[in-house]
């Protein structure tokens, strides 16, 4: 049974990482197709109506709503299956066997395959209950041993799931690499041991968690992905009430927790255009609830909301939509772009867009200074199909890595570039060989042909410890 890890100092934090190194060479050694095979184990655990289904729903009642979980689960179970993460992994790392084998070029002298980095340290953030998912099935397929550090404001999930991870390995090669720990991100020394020891840091969450782990005093790789603001574009001639009952899912889902949520819209048109996109994507978010219930808030919640609700009246004179009686959602239609976005409560700022085209040079200002609070990444698109190939090249010349359509925003496909690069191939070394049979080297063919056929007989070679 996992049992979470609370060091009790710095030594024993050490000695954790000394563990995973040593399961690390023997998971290095595991093929993919096992790695493959025990995932792929694993997702019928997650299906719904089994125990462990219903379990992780209890587990994170409260903390997510019930649709929302079960949707969830749903999908981690069809993203563990093997068909699905053999073709993220081709389409990611060039081929699925990248660390399986060296593989030849065209002309059989230059031959190629990919190597883990070793340990690699996943400090979580607890916004959305499936990133200690992702993390753990990245570091699985690129073979590295993985310390999971949890937020302070995890649900219980990623225990529940290492744990199912474990009693599945018949052989304990993959349980043995996996540690599970937990401490205030205060205890610095501790957060040291990490930028000490690992041979990557992963580091999910906010400013503040980004800026403990820089890339200059950590040993090992470091890989961010910090805060982002999530945003909605409307374009003329969508399908409106799809669009509509897409964005309010979009806005609703995770409680703008997830930096796919969109907290700033976009409006092709007049402001008058604006106000009825904002009344119809309040009657959508009211409708929403029937599936994904607002969260209870407390008085200082309330308190929070009246002031962002006030402030953007007196000082951006800003029009306010919401349901009568009620904090579930805020929408604030504004002229221009505001200087700062309010976080979370289901508040949306909608600004009219009069030309699609000046969309880059109104954001460059925010994209390169902290007028918004984050960086650009996922933009969710509202628009006729015709118009999608422009729009998302106008997109993603603005800036943003992501464009998903209303109502898919925390979908994410397998395979699919994640904040500009493909996550796997981050986690990883490519290394090569050079049989010297080139035009510049007088090398005999024959010997050439020798090696290339050793190296195509190995399944594995045997590596450096």
């Amino acid at each position: 049974m996992t049992t979470i890890l609370q060091p009790r100092d710095a030594q024993q934090l050490r000695e954790c990482f000394a563990r995973l190194r040593k399961a690390g060479r023997a998971l290095e050694q595991l093929p993919t197709a096992s790695v493959l095979q025990l995932l792929e184990d694993c997702s019928q655990d997650w299906l719904p109506g089994s125990p462990l289904h219903e379990q992780a729903v209890q587990r994170l009642a409260g903390a997510f709503s019930e649709k929302a979980t079960r949707s969830a689960l749903c999908a981690l179970s069809a993203s563990m299956r093997t068909e699905a993460l053999t073709a993220a992994m081709e389409l990611e790392l060039g081929r699925a066997d990248l660390l399986d084998r060296w593989a030849p070029d065209a002309t059989q002298s230059g031959w190629s395959r990919a190597l883990p980095l070793g340990v690699v340290a996943q400090v979580l953030a607890g916004n959305v209950f499936l990133g200690g998912v992702i993390a753990l099935a990245q570091s699985l397929l690129t073979r590295n041993a993985v310390l999971l550090k949890l937020s302070s404001d995890e649900a219980g999930f990623t225990e529940l799931l290492v744990r199912q991870l474990q009693q599945r390995d018949r052989d304990g090669r993959v349980g043995r690499a996996v540690a599970v720990c937990a401490w205030s991100s205060a205890e610095e020394d501790l957060n040291q041991v990490i930028r000490d020891q690992a041979d990557a840091v992963v580091v999910w969450g906010g400013q503040a968690a980004i800026d403990a782990y820089p890339a200059a005093r950590c040993r090992g790789k470091v890989i961010h992905h910090g805060p982002r603001i999530g945003i909605g574009v409307l374009l003329s001639g969508a399908d409106l009430p799809a669009a509509l009952a897409g964005l309010a899912w979009d806005v609703a889902l995770w409680e703008q927790r997830a930096c796919s949520s969109p907290r700033l819209l976009f409006v092709e048109g007049s402001v008058q255009r604006a106000y009825e996109v904002a009344a119809g994507l309040s009657a959508a978010l009211q409708q929403v609830q029937s599936d994904l219930p607002a969260r209870q808030l407390s008085l200082d919640d309330k308190a929070e909301i009246r002031t962002i609700r006030e402030m953007a009246y007196w000082h951006q004179h800003a029009q306010i939509y919401a349901a009568a009686r009620s904090m579930d959602h805020t929408l604030l239609v504004v002229e221009e772009l505001p200087s700062m976005l309010p976080v979370g409560y289901r508040t949306v700022v909608i600004v009219p867009l009069p030309d699609l085209a000046k969309l880059p040079e109104l954001l460059a200002p925010a994209a390169s200074t902290s007028r918004l609070t984050a960086g650009l990444q996922t933009v969710v698109l509202a628009a006729p199909p015709e118009r999608w190939p422009e729009a998302a090249l106008t997109l993603c010349r603005a800036g943003f890595t992501q464009v998903a359509a209303a109502g898919s925003a925390a979908a994410r496909s397998l395979g699919l570039p994640h904040e500009g690069d493909y996550s796997l191939r981050r986690l990883i070394r490519l290394v090569g060989i050079d049989l010297g049979a080139g035009p510049l080297v007088a090398r005999h063919r024959p010997a050439v042909e020798a090696i290339a056929a050793s190296l195509a007989s190995a399944v594995k070679s045997d590596r450096a410890g």
